[in-house]
């Protein structure tokens, strides 16, 4: 039940966490940076050493091809992301993408070894912009399914105004390769990044249901004006606006009986940002997080409420940049049910959790059946250069993987109401 070999995984797992490590257990592989770029490298080098056919689509994801079954057979397909926040932790996303390759490549092996004849086609992705830190999040994946259009994906900026496309030519991985055909089943191994898992003493975890979130950036506009010699009653202060807003937010979550309603203000940009100037500009990240959609729009509610009332206290004006709404959801049902029957023989009862943060594989549920597996986070950490999972609920989480890929490429997925065809963005 576990073709992967351990010492080769623990082994890639370590040399990748070296690339764009910040030296205290974490890494820095902001999407598009040339620690992001050397780690594209990394990984595009194992997938041809291990006999991937590769792909680069033309918003960096990074595809690795076997064809176990007929060129034309269905796709399975399984991975996760490589680029990282500033201070993140070296698990999330990585551990999903190299146990990914490790299963893969021996599955390959023990295939040709036994003479099995999967009736699917295995795909490994390290998708393209997951974690929002530079630019928006999940890219890759929006564009693999058709949400959004490559070409506003590649248009997106940062904060400097360098383009995902002038970031992903400087590092060389703007590609031209088309993806494979979406996927009947695509699988995906994470991190918890929460502590429930840890909590329950649980050592597998099946994410059965995502929670929504409410995402928006709103830029409150005052004049800038000197902070010594004008008036308090006549400045329209930016910031002072945001912040009453900021700490309303907070204490919408804090007043939430339920703590189905989780809040934050991750992101903070002021204009002219100097100490001796009434800021003119504050555009703050406001998120707003639970798995019922309900909560979700009434939080929304209260937070326009709260930024009619600092405008007119701050006699300042807003707008809203962004406005994003990522709908409570669940997994497929169905493999959930077959990961459950294939963690019998490792005797771990998998624990059902929520994912709280967004992933890829929330955006696949749009277009085909998707099973996330997990395994716990030391402290709930993530996003941290403390994030840890110990080594053996790694392998565990791999070869969990491993048994589920199996099962998949040799008989396909179990029969499932097939997703909705959504095209796939030109």
């Amino acid at each position: 039940m576990r073709p992967t070999c351990p010492a080769r995984f623990a082994s890639r797992f370590e040399a990748f966490s070296a690339i764009g490590s910040t030296g205290d257990g974490g890494v820095n592989r902001v999407e598009g940076t040339e620690a992001n770029g050397a780690a594209r490298r990394q990984l595009v080098a194992w997938l041809e050493e291990d006999g991937f056919t590769v792909r680069i689509d033309r918003v960096g994801n990074i595809f690795g091809l076997l064809d176990f079954a007929d060129p034309d057979a269905p796709w399975i397909m399984a991975g996760s992301h490589i680029d990282s926040q500033p201070c993140g932790g070296r698990f999330d996303g990585a551990y999903g993408v190299i146990a990914a390759v490790e299963v893969a490549a021996a599955l390959r092996k023990e295939f040709a070894r036994t003479g099995a004849r999967p009736t699917h086609n295995l795909a490994v992705v390290a998708w393209a912009g997951e974690e929002g830190a530079r630019f928006k999040t999940l890219l890759g994946s929006r564009a693999f399914t058709g949400e959004t259009p490559i070409e506003t994906i590649l248009a997106d900026t940062d904060a400097q105004g360098v383009s995902l496309r002038e970031a992903l030519a400087s590092i060389g991985f703007l590609g031209a390769d088309p993806a494979p055909p979406i996927p009947v089943a695509y699988v995906e191994l994470h991190i918890e990044c929460g502590p429930r898992l840890e909590a329950q003493g649980g050592r597998l975890g099946l994410f059965e249901r995502w929670w929504g979130v409410h995402k928006f950036d709103i830029t409150f506009l005052g004049e800038p004006a000197h902070t010594g010699s004008t008036p308090m009653e006549r400045r329209k202060d930016a910031l002072y606006a945001a912040a009453q807003v900021i700490a309303g937010v907070r204490h919408l979550a804090d007043a939430a009986s339920s703590g189905d309603l989780y809040t934050s203000v991750g992101k903070l940009v002021v204009a002219p940002n100097s100490p001796n100037v009434v800021p003119s500009a504050a555009t703050a990240s406001f998120e707003l997080r639970s798995p019922k959609l309900e909560i979700i729009d009434a939080a929304e509610q209260r937070l326009m409420e709260m930024v009619s009332v600092a405008c007119a206290t701050a006699r300042a004006a807003y707008r809203i940049d962004r406005d994003v709404l990522r709908r409570p959801g669940r997994f497929d049902a169905t493999l959930g049910a077959l990961a459950r029957r294939l963690a019998e023989p490792f005797g771990v009862e998998p624990l059902a959790v929520d994912t709280l943060p967004g992933h890829d594989a929330i955006t696949l549920a749009a277009v085909c059946p998707v099973l996330m597996l997990t395994v716990p986070s030391r402290g709930g950490v993530c996003h941290h250069p403390d994030e840890w999972t110990a080594p053996e609920d790694l392998a565990l989480g791999a070869a969990w993987l491993s048994a589920t890929l199996r099962s998949l490429t040799l008989d396909g997925p179990p029969a499932c109401a097939p997703a909705p065809p959504h095209p796939r963005a030109a």
